[in-house]
């Protein structure tokens, strides 16, 4: 699989955009009324939905080459399977371990949870138990549609997202997702319309007009998604709608971002960040943990005492959480999550060898 590290750096903004919007909550619970962090970090909510457009675009890079093999779309789907489930896993065993020593510490206000539909990461009509898992639903009904997309030919995947994207929009634009059930909530629901932005995307990345895109075209596109294109999305505060405006805005600012790095990457214009790139690899974990991180943080400044009259402890516990939730995320990834995928990699490679299928996982 190809590494391109402008993926990693965006996915890197990404979780701290999360983080950032989740610390916001922490600051407001825990602080004794004084308040540091803007309102404007509302807008770093958007995080999860640059992961949704960059994981459209990794399910092109994973699948080139690999349609019309039933053997290759199980391994896709193994692969995108194996690695969602044993990381969600261990923080929803920990979380439940807080829940049974803590209620009132996780989801107090959201309600109870349906603990085997939130352990099998299905769709319900209560929050989940590690309740930032509900963007994995999303994900895993991406990965089933692009699975048996697979099984028909590579060059008619636009073909059928196009179709697939006509159909939500239609619909979105005559119908409310919300009036349905769960799971037609999860299906009907205009996210998907990010995943196929990333899709197509990564099909003009690696299509042969990509390279006929000038330079300086790329770069005056991202100035534009950077200053223009994201302030207005902040401004009309696009992030409180769940509707086709939020995913057309979003869509095409971050798809922007993300084509316009990725070009420039290519044409060794763009070195990201390495200290974006690392948090990026270990995003995942940090994305799953950092609401028990933060909690922590949270009952500590909470028992050694917020000063209301001063804000000098604001910048303390707000440094003190960003550090937590990173040095925790680095832990997390190297001695469990990188391991496991390292281990379901070896397995896969093992047994679609066994199937004739030697091409890398």
């Amino acid at each position: 699989m190809e590494r391109i590290y402008s993926l990693q750096g965006l996915r890197g903004v990404a979780v701290l955009g999360v983080v950032l919007f989740h610390m916001t909550a922490v600051e407001h619970k825990y602080s004794g009324g004084d308040i540091l962090l803007p309102p404007l970090l509302d807008f770093f909510q958007l995080g999860v939905d640059l992961f949704f457009i960059i994981s459209g675009f990794v399910m092109v890079i994973v699948s080139r080459g690999r349609f019309q093999k039933a053997a290759e779309s199980k391994r896709f789907l193994f692969n995108r399977v194996s690695r969602i489930y044993p990381t969600y896993w261990l923080y929803f065993f920990l979380t439940l371990a807080v829940v049974l020593v803590q209620p009132n510490m996780v989801n107090s206000t959201h309600g109870s949870s349906n603990l085997l539909m939130s352990f099998l990461l299905l769709p319900n009509d209560k929050v989940l138990l590690v309740m930032v898992a509900w963007s994995l639903l999303f994900e895993l009904w991406f990965y089933l549609v692009f699975t048996g997309l697979m099984l028909f030919r590579e060059r008619w995947l636009p073909g059928f997202l196009a179709v697939w994207a006509l159909v939500l929009i239609v619909f979105n634009g005559v119908q409310d997702w919300r009036d349905y059930n769960a799971a037609l909530r999860i299906i009907l629901h205009p996210y998907s319309l990010e995943f196929m932005v990333g899709v197509a995307l990564a099909l003009l990345f690696y299509g042969p007009h990509s390279a006929r895109i000038p330079t300086r075209a790329v770069v005056i596109a991202l100035i534009a998604a950077l200053l223009p294109g994201i302030g207005l999305i902040g401004y009309y505060r696009l992030f409180d709608d769940d509707g086709l405006l939020r995913m057309f805005a979003v869509g095409g600012v971050f798809g922007t971002l993300i084509l316009g790095f990725a070009l420039l990457e290519r044409r060794r214009h763009l070195r990201m960040p390495p200290f974006l790139v690392a948090v990026g690899d270990m995003s995942y974990t940090v994305y799953l943990s950092h609401l028990l991180v933060l909690g922590v943080i949270g009952r500590v400044w909470q028992i050694v005492g917020s000063r209301p009259d001063s804000l000098w402890d604001n910048v303390l516990f707000t440094l003190l959480m960003l550090a937590a939730v990173l040095c925790y995320g680095w832990v997390g990834y190297r001695w469990f999550e990188k391991p496991v995928l390292d281990r379901s990699n070896d397995f896969s490679r093992r047994r679609f060898r066994l199937d004739g299928i030697s091409g890398r996982a």
